[in-house]
């Protein structure tokens, strides 16, 4: 269960204990002009965070905003763009960012509300 620290717009120290990376799509067209799928993933930003289960609480507040969330991962802010469908690495497991929050609009800590995936790209 997620910690009431969760929405502090500041860290505590020792709390990003988890290495990550943050990866945006590639996407390459088709023939016919689509591209549905990304073709490959690039490193935006490899940094520490803090991966919490989302319990039940906050996959009821997550989920006016977004449809499924399993994870919340919390980060120090960056000006480096990070959206949805983004996906965040932590231990050879990958979870795709449903959406990411500015606490408070402080520019100092991003929720990032996500779902793990498995290996073959489903739901975990």
């Amino acid at each position: 269960m997620l910690k009431g620290s969760l929405l502090n717009p500041s860290l505590r120290a020792g709390e990003l204990v988890h290495p990550i990376t943050i990866q945006a799509p590639v996407y390459v067209a088709d023939a016919r002009g689509q591209s549905l799928t990304p073709a490959s993933w690039n490193a935006v930003r490899s940094t520490r965070a803090a991966v919490y289960t989302a319990g039940g609480r906050e996959t009821s507040m997550a989920s006016q905003i977004v449809s499924q969330v399993s994870h919340v991962i919390k980060v120090r802010w960056t000006a480096t763009a990070i959206k949805a469908n983004y996906q965040v690495v932590f231990q050879g497991r990958v979870f795709t960012i449903q959406y990411v929050e500015d606490v408070l609009e402080r520019n100092r800590v991003l929720l990032l509300y996500c779902l793990e995936v498995d290996q073959g790209g489903g739901v975990a």
